[in-house]
């Protein structure tokens, strides 16, 4: 019986890459991340028995035309990890107030856009049943999602399983950290050592590419 890890995959994107607050050179170079490479460094020594990766599907963006095409690169990359499940929420209509992308001096307005629903409850509810079913030496869980504090201390304090929270942001959530074994921010100088090749293949001999923005900057000629 092994590790457990739970990927929050929005929060872990929005905390980490799109957070002003953290302060790490080119964060977009970082997002071709191998997740068990990731979590080998986490729990070194340690079998990785299982990755959850809770996401949803973008749909294609006007504003973006290729955000659908590089996340689902993405998602190709990481199913051929043997051991990581890619588990579905969805996108859900919506409006909201804000100010139009790339427009910071225009005046706020109502906007129709989509909400990423159902990961955290699907999260939640996987990290509860497994706990309860024994099915891990220990878990990790990568977010900083309040919402997802009553899962951790059923886990934690019902079930007896000891719960580690990683948060992608600069700091944990104080609802995290009551309830979990321990809760530290993502220590972001990892992520050099755990990063896809360029170029890889699945079972079927496809070929899977890194987007072209992802990549490193080219070295300096002197």
């Amino acid at each position: 019986m092994g590790v457990y890890v739970y990927v929050d995959g929005f929060n872990l994107y929005y905390r980490l890459y799109k957070n002003g607050r953290r302060r790490f050179p080119l964060p977009e170079h970082y997002k071709w991340l191998n997740l068990l490479e990731l979590c080998r460094q986490l729990a070194p020594g340690q079998d990785i028995d299982w990755i959850g990766y809770f996401t949803a599907f973008v749909s294609p963006n006007p504003r973006d035309s290729q955000q659908h095409v590089r996340q689902r690169a993405y998602i190709e990359a990481l199913r051929t990890i043997s051991c990581l499940e890619v588990v579905p929420g969805n996108f859900q209509p919506t409006t909201k107030r804000g100010v139009p992308h790339g427009q910071p001096n225009t005046q706020a307005r109502l906007f129709d856009t989509f909400e990423e629903k159902g990961s955290d409850v699907n999260l939640a509810s996987r990290l509860v049943w497994d706990a309860a079913r024994d099915a891990f030496s220990e878990a990790f869980v990568i977010s900083n999602d309040s919402d997802l504090a009553e899962a951790v201390r059923i886990a934690t304090k019902e079930a007896g399983k000891s719960v580690h929270v990683i948060s992608p942001d600069v700091n944990v959530s104080r609802a995290l950290t009551i309830v979990a074994t321990s809760a530290t921010p993502l220590d972001t100088k990892l992520l050099k050592k755990c990063l896809f090749p360029e170029t890889l293949s699945n079972a079927n001999g496809v070929l899977i590419s890194r987007p072209d923005t992802w990549a490193p900057p080219l070295p300096t000629r002197t």
